[in-house]
């Protein structure tokens, strides 16, 4: 078996210290350091998991010779700590989005490619058997030609209140739903027109809710539903669906289902049983798979399922909702 591979995350907040337990629980993997601005979160990773820590991640991956690195910082601050892993020659897993503009992710892409890097995004439902079997089933002609499709994703209103100060609903939990259209069509996203509505989240200056029209290059037209104002007593988190028609017949995914309910006398409980559910003390579920993809593509030389390339994609269509909405016109990408 190959070396183990020496691992760090930037950023260790919800997502970062989920990636940091999922590379210490790895055989393939050395979870060697974790860089983060905010030290309790730092004191409580090296805790658990006997690292090092450090509040610079320049620092980190000048002093650390890493192999791999997960960016997990909020949306805003992706862009700067992937340069520095491309510029220490560094593989890097950098959670969605990519960047947060077009030239951005551009510049992005052009600094691996340079450097000869391994970049992949985290656009998990790529790795979600329920959204890859729906995929399988367009991409080998099952319900013949896609003729529209409709996602819906919607979160609790925690999520807006913590996030909403760095990033947009459609960033957030768009973009989710955007690669995986793109995913399934296959064409370019021609045109794009959107609207929305701030009432409950009007004091933060965020959007309560976003939808949007998709016109695909192909044809193929799609709606997009995204919110986070969902009461925190929405029990299963997540609110979320995709259906795909054709002109052979029609694939719909329950994206929020989570399988299990458990009741008790004082409360409910829906527990995840797909992105990180708990088997045994360590995590199984569709974030390791995506982890342990990236790891394996660069243990082996290999692609990554969701290329830079990708990443750009999606970020064009966000940044085209986002245009359509400050201009009230449809845009043309």
């Amino acid at each position: 078996m190959p070396k183990k591979l020496r691992a760090g995350v930037i950023g260790v907040g919800t997502f970062g210290s989920q990636h940091a337990r999922i590379y210490a629980e790895l055989d393939s993997v050395d979870l060697v350091a974790v860089s983060d601005l905010k030290t309790d979160r730092l004191d409580d990773i090296t805790r658990r998991y006997n690292v090092e820590a450090y509040t610079d991640f320049n620092e980190l991956l000048s002093k650390e010779n890493l192999d791999l690195v997960s960016v997990c910082t909020s949306d805003e601050f992706h862009v700067k700590p992937v340069l520095s892993a491309v510029d220490s020659s560094v593989n890097v897993l950098v959670e969605k989005p990519l960047a947060m503009t077009v030239s951005d992710c551009e510049m992005i892409i052009r600094k691996s490619e340079k450097a000869g890097v391994k970049l992949m995004v985290g656009h998990i439902l790529r790795f979600d058997p329920r959204y890859y079997i729906a995929r399988q089933s367009i991409a080998n002609g099952q319900i013949g030609d896609p003729v529209h499709l409709s996602a819906r994703r919607n979160n609790l209103i925690k999520s807006a209140e913590r996030l909403a100060k760095h990033t947009s609903v459609a960033f957030f939990l768009g973009i989710h739903d955007i690669d995986f259209m793109n995913w399934c069509i296959g064409s370019k996203v021609e045109r794009v027109y959107a609207e929305s509505n701030s009432n409950v989240l009007k004091d933060i200056g965020a959007d309560d809710s976003c939808l949007a029209l998709i016109k695909f290059q192909n044809g193929t037209i799609a709606s997009l539903e995204v919110s986070w104002i969902l009461p925190n007593s929405f029990s299963k988190r997540l609110d979320a669906q995709f259906v795909a028609v054709g002109t052979d017949g029609a694939v719909y995914v329950d994206g929020s289902g989570q399988a299990v309910e458990v009741y008790t006398n004082v409360d409910s409980l829906c527990p995840d049983v797909m992105y990180t559910p708990e088997i045994d003390g360590h995590y199984t579920g569709i974030l390791r798979d995506e982890i342990n993809h990236f790891v394996e593509c660069v243990m082996y030389d290999r692609k990554p399922a969701v290329s830079g390339q990708d990443g750009k994609e999606a970020v064009e269509v966000v940044c085209a909702i986002a245009e359509s909405l400050k201009t009230k016109q449809p845009i043309y990408l």
